[in-house]
């Protein structure tokens, strides 16, 4: 009867109730999302450094075990910013390249630039605006697990512009050499 007591109304030893949880936010590069980085946050009256480990996406939460007030975790939520040049998709990563009119129509190596550094991207003759090429293991680190995703280049176009006379009947004749085929029908 009384092991029926204690499970009903709680008699022996008290049991303490789990604390809660302290919310603090990073906002951190896409940079220092691909290497890690190191954050101070303020928590009540304190700073204090967090590491940010590599791979992390906006929403990721770093668990700092008895440091928020009174001794609770703390969980701090991070956001990472948008970046000019690339698009993040999970692990992958997503940017545009502009290229010449020459380097699309003769094919040419042409440097990339990637979070790691910058890579050499073999254009085949004939490239066509909005083609993509998909750069193995160029994107973001995975946060849980091994390896790092994609890196997809979408190609842009760029045509020379201002045209000397020459030049015009220059393309003139060479796009009558090339004689190609409407692309609307």
């Amino acid at each position: 009867f009384s092991d029926f007591f204690e499970m009903m109304f709680g008699g022996g030893a008290a049991r303490a109730a789990p604390k809660a949880q302290a919310e603090a936010l990073a906002d951190i590069t896409l940079e220092e999302a691909f290497h890690g980085a190191t954050r101070v946050v303020d928590v009540g009256d304190r700073r204090l450094e967090v590491k940010i480990p590599r791979g992390v996406d906006t929403g990721s939460r770093v668990q700092l075990t008895g440091k928020g007030p009174q001794g609770r975790d703390l969980i701090v939520v991070i956001k990472v910013l948008p970046h000019t040049l690339f698009t993040r998709r999970g692990a992958d990563l997503e940017r545009e390249l502009s290229v010449t009119l020459r380097e699309a129509l003769l094919g040419a190596d042409v440097a990339v630039s990637t979070l790691k550094g910058r890579v050499l991207l073999t254009l085949p003759a004939g490239t066509q605006g909005g083609k993509s090429f998909r750069l193995t293991g160029q994107g973001m680190p995975r946060l849980k697990g091994d390896g790092q995703g994609d890196l997809y280049v979408r190609i842009r176009v760029i045509l020379p512009t201002h045209l000397t006379d020459e030049a015009f009947e220059a393309a003139t004749h060479f796009l009558e050499l090339a004689d190609q085929p409407d692309p609307r029908r």
